[in-house]
Order: structure tokens, then C-alpha cells, then sequence
């Protein structure tokens, strides 16, 4: 990669993060709190309308302010009605890997995070603590008049919300209800880029770490499973297809009954099938011949939605694999009991002509003899 375009690329990042040319603000969810059964943590993203309607077709009408194709993108006026974050249930995707957990100490300490990103219109962990080092002096200002720095800490801070007050009238606002920060955000910058890089399957047990591209500030790794539900959503095939292959890649024997049994692979009939093919190439392994009995016992208890669905899958790939003639033999059509087989060539009204053609040859006696 050139210098130039590590330029324009860095550029573009800070476009989507809403530093300049902004059309559309996203408000999206970066957090999920277990114990309150709630997503939480709203976050900024901004686009410009003209990458978002040249690179798809959702977005294009989503912007066209004729109605939203989506229910889960809504308007939003930018108040704080959803600042306490909204039900995990009403959110969609309650395991959506993009979401942060967060634990009771880190949500004791939203407050200040909260302030911060009101000042300075980002969230970050070093832009945190910046600001709590410039809401300390300003704390202790008042303590010690005689001081020279004050003029110096009133500076950084003054101009901060003046910035961002004039853009308010500028941008649409649309509320994202059931896609996370991380996921969206990856998104946006694959339209600007078109380039993606993908986290490890929380399955595979790996650390979140972007193998393929390192480098942070040209890349915003996302989760698989979360960016294939959202391009299936938004029609991207092509960023669909990539997060696919990506999953696929992923599985192997230590994780695939994890994820078959996952409530994402019910969703997808084409992740189902990939899960069910993976799992014929590793049924031998130790892994799945110590935990398929659980996965069997799960189904039969009813307690997976789709476990039919995978029995049948799992069967006639089975068929396919080892009895492929016999497969085929039952799935050609069967005529149906007592049905008349039509004779090849000959049309019903000729053949009562010449029926009729021979009794007459045959006589009186031997007509009357077929019609009785």
C-alpha cells in the first residue's frame, strides 16, 4: 500500500467517524448489559449520503425519505430517550458477538465516559482519560487563584461543543435498533474501501485479534456472524459472501456442534447446511464423539428450534455422501396409485375411431358382445 493511499484511507476513517462531510449520523449500540437484559452505550457513526446511495440500494431508499425498508432503522431526533439503552429482547440479535459485555465496575464508570463523549464527540479509552484529566484541573482551578495555567485549561475545552453545535441542522439522524457499533462501522468503511477483516469465532476460543491486516488504523475488524446478518439485511452479496467464507474457515471438530447449535446457524438455511457439511468431515474426531450425544439429547428434548432441521440435513448429505443412487431413486418423481398411463403417440379420438371402424367389420353379433 502506498503512503498516498494509507492517506486517503485515513482520511476516509475520520469522515466516517463524523469529523467532516457528514450527510447521516447512525446512533447504533456498542454495549449489553447481562444484568440489566439490556443493549446499551449509543454511539455515533457518519456517512456521506453519496458513498451510502452509490453502494447500496438500502441504503439509497432508506435516504430517499420515503419510508424506511427496514423497521429497524428508524428516525431519531438525537435526544436522550434512549440513552438508558433498550430491551435486549426488542434488539433482535441478543448474542450478537459485536456487542461488548460490560461488568458492573466498567458500567460504574459510564458517567464520565458519557461526559467525555458529549465534549469531544468520540469514545475512546484514551480519549477518556484525557478528558478526566482536564475535568480534574478544572475542579482544582477554583483552589488556587493565583495560578498562571487556567487560561491555558479553559482552552482546550471552550471550543469543543461550539464545534459541533452548527452541524446539528446539517445531518439526518437514524437510530440502528438490532446491529452493533462495531458491525456498522466496519461496514461503513468497507463502502468507502471496500476492504473487510474479521475477528475469530468466539467459539474458537482465539484472541480478537485482525491476523490478516494488524494494523488498526486502516482496519475495523467485525464479527463473521454479525456482518453476515447485516449485509443479508442491507443486499451486499459480495461482503455477504466474503463474512460466509470466513465463518466457513472457522469451523472445525472443537466448535462446530457449538455453532450448530447456535441460534444464528437457525436463522440462515445456507449456514445450517455449511455447519452440517462440516460436521460430516469431522464426525470421527474425539470432540464431536464425546458432545454429539448432548446435541442429540438437546434435540429430542425440543430445546433447539431448528433440530429437526438438522437431523434431515444431517441425513441426507449422509445419503449423499455414502448411497448417492439410492438418494437419487427416491427423490425422482413417483406416479400417482390407479393413475392411467397415456400411450405414447396416440390421441384418445383416434382410437375410439378406429375401435369403431373394426366392430363395424366384425358384425352385428360381435358389437353388441362388447357392449354388454
Amino acid at each position: 500500500m502506498s503512503n498516498h493511499q494509507a492517506l486517503v484511507e485515513a482520511l476516509l476513517m475520520k469522515s466516517i467517524l463524523g469529523q467532516e462531510l457528514v450527510d447521516t449520523k447512525f446512533h447504533v449500540f456498542s454495549g449489553r448489559s447481562a444484568h440489566l437484559r439490556k443493549v446499551i452505550r449509543l454511539q455515533d457513526l457518519s456517512a456521506n449520503d453519496i458513498v451510502l446511495t452509490a453502494r447500496s440500494v438500502f441504503f439509497a431508499e432508506l435516504l430517499s425519505r420515503t419510508g424506511s425498508p427496514d423497521a429497524t432503522f428508524v428516525d431519531f431526533d438525537g435526544g436522550s430517550e434512549f440513552a438508558d439503552g433498550i430491551a435486549l429482547d426488542d434488539y433482535g440479535y441478543t448474542s450478537d458477538s459485536d456487542l461488548e459485555d460490560e461488568e458492573e465496575e466498567k458500567a460504574s464508570q459510564t458517567p464520565p465516559s458519557d461526559v467525555s463523549s458529549v465534549l469531544k464527540g468520540n469514545i475512546s479509552e484514551s480519549d477518556d482519560d484525557d478528558d478526566d484529566d482536564l475535568l480534574v484541573v478544572a475542579d482544582t482551578r477554583s483552589e488556587s487563584d493565583a495560578l498562571t495555567s487556567p487560561p491555558q485549561a479553559e482552552t482546550p475545552i471552550a471550543p469543543t461543543p461550539i464545534q459541533h453545535k452548527p452541524q446539528a441542522v446539517n445531518y439526518r439522524n437514524i437510530l440502528v435498533r438490532d446491529t452493533a457499533f462495531r458491525t456498522l462501522k466496519a461496514l461503513l468503511l468497507y463502502l468507502y474501501t471496500d476492504k473487510i477483516s474479521f475477528f475469530p469465532l468466539k467459539s474458537q476460543g482465539l484472541p480478537e485479534t485482525d491476523v490478516e491486516t494488524p494494523n488498526r488504523s486502516t482496519s475495523w475488524p467485525c464479527s463473521p456472524k454479525s456482518m453476515y446478518r447485516l449485509a443479508s439485511k442491507v443486499g451486499l452479496d459480495s461482503l455477504r459472501d466474503q463474512a460466509f467464507h470466513a465463518i466457513r474457515s472457522s469451523l472445525d471438530a472443537k466448535n462446530i456442534l457449538q455453532e450448530l447449535s447456535s441460534s444464528f446457524t437457525s436463522r440462515y438455511p445456507a449456514i445450517l447446511q455449511i455447519n452440517v457439511e462440516v460436521l460430516l468431515q469431522h464426525i470421527a474426531s474425539v470432540p464431536v464423539i464425546q458432545n454429539i450425544p448432548a446435541l442429540l439429547r438437546r434435540i429430542i428434548d425440543s430445546q433447539l428450534p431448528h433440530g429437526a432441521d438438522i437431523m434431515i440435513s444431517l441425513y441426507q448429505k449422509f445419503l449423499l455422501q455414502h448411497h448417492p443412487t439410492a438418494l437419487a431413486l427416491a427423490n425422482a418423481p413417483i406416479p400417482l396409485a390407479n393413475a392411467p398411463i397415456p400411450l405414447a403417440n396416440a390421441p384418445i379420438e383416434p382410437q375410439e375411431t378406429t375401435m369403431a371402424s373394426g366392430l363395424k367389420k366384425k358384425g352385428k353379433k360381435d358389437k353388441k358382445r362388447y357392449l354388454v
